[in-house]
């Protein structure tokens, strides 16, 4: 699922990869297990390196871990309502925006949405960046999460109609779609 995503950007690309920091796994049927790959502000630190979006000695501290918690959960709650075509507020975004530093700067007299910080604050202020891309490009209500409440891994919907549910018809969509079936098929004397 770390593949290229056709006709995604990089912007849609850096969304989807931190939102997906926080990932989901069945283990065993009726069970699922939690990764969370930003455990504290070491984690957020490394995850904005691996990415580019910090200089080498930025660190974070408590505040810009509780910052990034807020960016990626609001991004998977906006993810989420993606499914149902719904372009609602999502407060957790709205806030977080609020404490960083960002400004509109003017290359060839065309405006565009810039992080106005440094640090770890520039670096978290680039995600937020990332979402006024994506918005601007029409790409932002593609970012969806998958369905399958033992995934939930956020991917870009290349479908035409834009109604893909799944992150992968292979694996989940499928797995679904065997689950609807037995239940429908199933006798009143299974378990």
């Amino acid at each position: 699922m770390t593949a290229r995503m056709a006709g995604a950007t990089g912007s849609t690309e850096l969304l989807c990869a931190f939102a997906n920091t926080l990932q989901f796994n069945e283990p065993e049927p009726g069970a699922v297990d939690v990764y969370d790959t930003l455990s504290g502000a070491a984690e957020v630190t490394a995850w904005l390196r691996e990415h580019g979006l910090v200089p080498e000695d930025a660190a974070a501290r408590s505040g810009d871990f509780t910052r990034a918690l807020a960016i990626r959960n609001g991004l998977r709650e906006a993810f989420a309502l993606h499914h149902d075509r719904v372009l609602a507020p999502v407060p957790a975004l709205d806030e977080v925006a609020r404490a960083l530093p960002l400004r509109v700067a003017f290359d060839e007299s065309l405006p565009r949405l810039t992080s106005a910080g440094s640090g770890v604050a520039g670096g978290l202020g680039l995600l937020l960046v990332a979402v006024a891309e994506c918005r601007s490009n029409d790409t932002w209500r593609r970012l969806k999460l998958c369905r399958s409440e033992v995934c939930q891994w956020a991917y870009f919907d290349v479908s035409k109609n834009r109604s893909r549910a799944w992150c992968s018809m292979e694996i989940c969509g499928n797995r679904q779609k065997t689950r609807s079936y037995r239940a429908r098929h199933r006798s009143p004397e299974d378990p």
